[in-house]
């Protein structure tokens, strides 16, 4: 999975005003995760959890900080699948800030 495409994200501010638009490209791209930096804090801290707490998967963090990783294991499955998840994040934070502009329009 890819971060989301100048084409969602036009999509997703179809019937806005232009201000509201601005409120979501503000908002968007102010809570938005960065699938780089999640690769990268998977490989140096993801034993840790530190990958899955910046991907907003709190409770699997808490699971891998405890467990060490679930042993090395989990960890090693994150390298590879946490940007995805990082993805599916900024795609929801993305219609959670649509339905707010659309409820207080």
């Amino acid at each position: 999975m890819s971060d989301l495409s100048p084409i969602e994200l036009a999509t997703m501010q179809q019937g806005m005003t232009d201000q509201q638009k601005m409120q979501f490209i503000t908002q968007y791209n102010g809570s938005k995760k960065d699938p780089t930096i999640a690769i990268v804090l998977a490989v140096v801290l993801g034993g840790l959890g530190v990958d899955r707490f910046y991907a907003g998967d709190i409770g699997l963090g808490l699971l891998k900080l405890f467990t060490a990783g679930l042993c090395g294991i989990m960890w090693l499955i994150d390298i590879f699948l946490i940007s995805g998840r990082v993805s599916e994040f900024n795609r929801a934070k993305a219609q959670e800030i649509v339905q707010a502009i659309k409820i207080t329009a």
